[in-house]
């Protein structure tokens, strides 16, 4: 427990196997069929939904990014230009939420997340107590809004039991039509078996008409997919 932050800078895979029964339980609340846990350990908070972590963020860094998955995402950032507006769909406890307005502060940036007990938790232990733009909404509707973006961020694979509009045709489509004319999709992808990656690689592939990147995060369960519009 005393260093939970391995040589890459993320946080060590010993402490994401454990951070269920490790660190001090600050908040608990059953939302339907989820189970809500925030537990800290000095710096360190994380958010879990039944016993799966969601996030961990460092209090005192909150735009930190201590996931190797999240620090991936990072990298494909870094060399494109700075979006003007930018939709995050899934919001967990907020570390991409935060990074984004700490290194792109001029941009526009939506964050939209269903269960009202997460968004919550972000206010109160993570750092989110002023936020603004940050909406208690359904992802599918958002995307019919008109409104459109240069980047959307798809965080919603949090467990294996993905809910099933993430493998319908018609959620790409709506996710495209929200894109700008160079509009980025960028998704968090988290699949039990191998053939829920091809699935979701043949839906994007039908939907923007070219082959999405996809990247396995050695050692996790995580692929972080980028398609361009």
């Amino acid at each position: 427990m005393e260093n939970l932050i391995a040589g890459s800078g993320a946080v060590k895979h010993s402490f994401i196997e454990d951070c269920h029964r490790i660190g001090q339980l600050i908040y608990w609340h059953k939302h339907g069929s989820d189970c809500i846990q925030v537990r800290q350990h000095k710096q360190f908070r994380w958010l879990l939904i039944n016993e799966t972590l969601q996030s961990v963020v460092e209090k005192s860094r909150p735009s930190h990014l201590l996931f190797p998955h999240l620090q991936h995402l990072a990298c494909l950032w870094q060399p494109l230009p700075a979006p003007k507006t930018v939709l995050e769909l899934g919001l967990g406890a907020g570390a991409i939420r935060n990074y984004l307005q700490h290194v792109y502060p001029d941009s526009q940036l939506m964050s939209v997340e269903k269960n009202p007990s997460i968004i919550h938790c972000y206010k109160r232990f993570f750092g989110g107590d002023h936020a603004t733009n940050l909406r208690c909404f359904d992802a599918q509707e958002v995307l019919d809004q008109g409104q459109e973006y240069d980047w959307i961020i798809l965080d919603l694979f949090s467990q294996l039991d993905a809910p099933g509009f993430l493998y319908k045709h018609f959620f790409y489509q709506k996710v495209r039509n929200a894109l700008s004319a160079d509009g980025y999709l960028f998704i968090n992808f988290l699949s039990a078996h191998e053939s829920q990656l091809k699935q979701l690689e043949h839906l994007l592939i039908t939907t923007f008409g070219k082959i999405p990147s996809i990247e396995k995060i050695p050692g996790y369960t995580n692929h972080i997919v980028m398609i361009k519009k």
